[in-house]
């Protein structure tokens, strides 16, 4: 995962600002409370953190992620002594057993290489009847990236294997929870609109490298790109290209009990 996700400033320009949108959302369905600990499970630049933090008054938050520069972005985003931030692995988290009251994870897991390993861990740090939550895209309810591919693969087919992402599918995060040992194991999706000034400010971002669809632009060569861009604009003119543009996102959330 860290290799699809190591500028923070470019990392912020193409999903940061929408996890922000979805993090509200998100932390609601978690039901946090306004006291006691939460971990925030793969941090990133700390959407979801600066959210914990405007939601409590009194609860203290931890973010952890495994790359360094996104949690020294975080640090200078997030100035309130509840909250902390620590570089660390979703599969071998550093804490002690049943040290957290909540441990949440946005957009995170369907890029976690041993996704069973990490929500034992999450499980293993949160107390007994705490409540674990994660939420991730998916893959056809996010236009972004489903409108992306589907372009990529008319362009190549052999691009399809680079769209398949586990945990994007209803039902998927639900079994993995419960094969975890969860209780009262509840997924439901969260809706949010992703408004682009532009097709330039869709563009852009994918042009920087981050996530998967950056990744693939960035093995495209100059008439490839070209021509992966010029068909993107014409499918996006049914949403207002090359003017404004709002595309659904879709994710899937899931809660249980410790």
């Amino acid at each position: 995962m860290a290799d699809l996700f190591v500028d923070a400033v470019a990392y912020e320009g193409f999903m940061g600002r929408w996890s922000l949108r979805l993090a509200p959302l998100f932390a609601e369905f978690a039901k946090v409370g306004d006291v006691g600990r939460v971990l925030d499970v793969g941090c990133g630049t700390g959407s979801l953190t600066r959210t914990l933090a405007g939601m409590t008054r009194r609860a203290e938050i931890v973010g952890i992620d495994p790359v360094a520069p996104f949690v020294e972005y975080a640090r200078g985003q997030v100035k309130d002594a509840r909250v902390s931030f620590d570089v660390g692995d979703a599969q071998a988290l550093p804490y002690p057993d049943a040290s957290f009251d909540y441990a949440l994870s946005c957009l995170v897991f369907h890029f976690i290489p041993d996704a069973a390993k990490a929500a034992r861990e999450v499980r293993r740090v949160t107390r007994p009847g705490g409540t674990v939550a994660a939420c991730t895209w998916d893959a056809r309810g996010m236009e972004m990236a489903a409108l992306f591919w589907d372009v990529a693969v008319e362009l190549d087919p052999a691009v399809e294997a680079k769209r398949r992402r586990p945990l994007s599918q209803a039902g998927q995060l639900a079994e993995l929870w419960q094969s975890a040992g969860f209780r009262e194991v509840e997924e439901s999706p969260l809706e949010i609109t992703m408004d682009f000034a532009s097709f330039e400010d869709y563009w852009r971002p994918q042009e920087t490298g981050v996530g998967p669809t950056g990744a693939h632009v960035a093995t495209l060569v100059p008439e490839q790109r070209a021509a992966l861009r010029s068909r993107l604009e014409t499918r996006l003119r049914a949403h207002g290209a090359p003017g404004p543009v709002s595309l659904r996102a879709k994710a899937l959330a899931v809660r249980g009990l410790a």
